[in-house]
């Protein structure tokens, strides 16, 4: 069993790191959550040798050398705007978390994780992410239960916004807040009703990124039914409001034009206790947005839009050895406060990850993503992105692991200006206390 949760540590370790641009993903579709899943998988390893009663502290540290050969993401067509530029990038990742053990009843996990990148040619894109988080989940024997999830990031990588904003532009400023909450009841742990509250805030520090800040306030009601063994069946429904709150003076965007939008959404599934053969979330569902204003700043209608989407992201521990993955996600996505433009994000990612010779790990990734835009008086726009990894990680000693991993990035349009294909080399040095 401790090979089995180290093994899936380390996939899920990886898996966020690698396909961070094809498959970022949120229950509605436009949040930038990376960098939190990043800070939160401190929280979740195994290792844990500081311990004071129901407290256990578990300091991290991750050294990574990168070599990146379009540190940019261009398409190397001029040796100005498109110019295709390496580098080798080098990561410290030192992270934090206070794991307080409720007996019987949950726990509470307190963290923080960051981000140092320092560039070996072109110091000038360095960049720093620091991230704070607080997990609580509570159920008691009576029936109550209770979650929180929130996570604080200060960022300036180049990994971009789910909706590819500043994706390959270092030193993007923004910072994020994302909430999660639940509280509900467990009716002799065979049916559960569960109310949610979602909130996320995205600012970005330069104004002339002012599109892309937003919040969104997210109300749920969800039902479960255990039809099983550990496995559950749930329906839920969320209604949501996105608003895009700066209007700069001068920008041409006003309340009476901006994207701000709200949704209904029904979603259905499987997901599992802990301990269950399965991970994570069957989640498909159906989607309804419609825009507040009829036109943006251009002149060009908003088109409300009804869809199928998906944030399935499942986990299969075929044995205490070998660990599947399966990710689905589809989502609509706006480009911005300033537009009427939207696209949706269809993806899929495989992956594997195989304990050998009782030290390694073998980890690879398939990933699949195609953007569907619709763009007001010009012809639409499609997208396929295309993701493959492969990765060996050698346990050293049960706290300290190295790695070498290769991953390989390529966009594909029907717009050449924005095709891309990324070569990446990744070296590490990883300890968990």
């Amino acid at each position: 069993m401790k090979k089995g949760m180290v093994l899936g540590c380390v996939v899920l370790g990886l898996m966020m790191l690698l396909s961070s641009e094809v498959m970022a993903q949120s229950p509605y579709g436009t949040v930038d959550v990376t960098r939190a899943e990043e800070a939160l998988a401190v929280s979740s390893t195994p290792s844990g040798k500081i311990t004071f009663g129901n407290l256990k502290i578990i300091p991290a540290l991750a050294l990574e050398e990168v070599y990146d050969d379009n540190i940019y993401l261009t398409n190397g067509s001029n040796n100005t705007t498109e110019q295709v530029v390496s580098d080798w990038i080098f990561h410290a990742k030192p992270a934090i978390a206070f794991d307080y053990t409720l007996p019987g009843r949950g726990s509470v996990q307190v963290g923080y994780a960051g981000d140092f990148a320092y560039y070996a040619d072109t110091s000038f894109n360095d960049w720093h992410d620091n991230t704070g988080f607080l997990k609580f989940d509570y159920q008691a024997p009576g029936g109550l239960v209770l979650g929180l999830n929130e996570v604080y990031a200060n960022l300036s990588d180049p990994y971009g916004a789910p909706n590819q904003f500043g994706l390959g532009v270092p030193q993007t400023k923004r910072w994020i807040d994302n909430l999660n909450t639940k509280a509900g009841w467990n009716f002799s742990n065979q049916f559960m009703v569960l109310g949610y509250y979602n909130y996320y805030i995205q600012d970005y520090q330069q104004e002339s990124d002012f599109t892309q800040d937003y919040d969104v306030n997210e109300f749920g009601l969800g039902l479960q039914t255990r039809l099983g063994g550990k496995t559950w069946g749930f329906l839920r429904y969320h209604y949501g409001y996105q608003d895009f709150y700066s209007t700069p003076a001068g920008s041409g965007v006003t309340d009476q034009n901006n994207a701000s939008f709200h949704y209904n959404r029904v979603s259905t599934g499987l997901t599992w206790d802990s301990g269950a053969k399965f991970a994570g979330e069957l989640n498909f569902g159906y989607i309804w947005v419609d825009y507040d204003n009829p036109i943006d700043s251009q002149g060009n209608p908003y088109e409300n839009k009804n869809t199928w989407n998906a944030a399935t992201n499942i986990n299969y521990f075929a044995t205490p050895t070998t660990t599947l993955s399966l990710a689905i996600a589809r989502a609509l996505r706006n480009t911005g406060s300033n537009t009427a433009q939207f696209y949706t994000d269809t993806g899929v990612s495989l992956g594997l990850a195989q304990v050998f010779l009782q030290k390694f790990t073998l980890t690879a990734q398939a990933a699949y993503a195609r953007y569907d835009y619709n763009i007001p008086t010009n012809p639409t726009e499609t997208q396929d992105n295309y993701l493959g990894s492969i990765g060996v990680n050698y346990q050293i000693w049960n706290w300290l692991n190295a790695g070498v991993a290769y991953t390989y990035l390529k966009k594909e349009s029907n717009y050449p200006a924005n095709d891309y294909t990324d070569n990446r080399v990744i070296f590490s040095l990883r300890g968990v206390y």
